[in-house]
Order: C-alpha cells, then structure tokens, then sequence
C-alpha cells in the first residue's frame, strides 16, 4: 500500500481573511501543505493537499465544507507518492 496526496482549492467567503482560514485549514487532520493563491482580480483562495495511506481513504472535500468561512470547495488532483 502506498500514500496518496490529494489537492483541494477552497475559495472563502465574502470578507473573510484568508490567511486567517488558511490557518485553520491547516489545522485539519492530515493536512500537508496550506498556501494562499491569486485567481483573478485579487480574489484569493486557498490550495491545501492532503495525504494519507491508499487503504484510508477519505472525502477532503467534506472536510474542507466543515471549517467556518469556506465558500465553495473543488477538488483539483489526487495521485500515488
């Protein structure tokens, strides 16, 4: 069995800090890497991925839904390590 890393982009909502969401994102059960990016216009939003074992595998998306201040989650990879 091998470890899978999944990549989430989450766009917060209106007048929320997004470093601030960032943040609590990263707190997230195994949470890998947080960083915020431009989109457009000087919208933000933030791209996290996740990684755990193949066998273990679990819905980020869902996850990602439950931290206040989140918007919209899309999921925009996943892949073996």
């Amino acid at each position: 069995m091998g470890k899978v890393i999944t990549v989430i982009k989450a766009y917060p909502d209106e007048g929320v800090d997004v470093e601030a969401l960032a943040q609590d994102i990263k707190k997230l059960p195994e949470c890998n890497n947080v960083k915020v990016v431009e989109i457009a216009f000087g919208a933000k939003a933030i791209m996290a991925s996740f990684v755990c074992e193949d066998a273990q595998m679990k819905d980020f998306e869902e996850l990602v839904r439950t931290v206040k201040g989140v918007s919209e989650v899309q999921f925009e990879e996943s892949g073996l390590l």
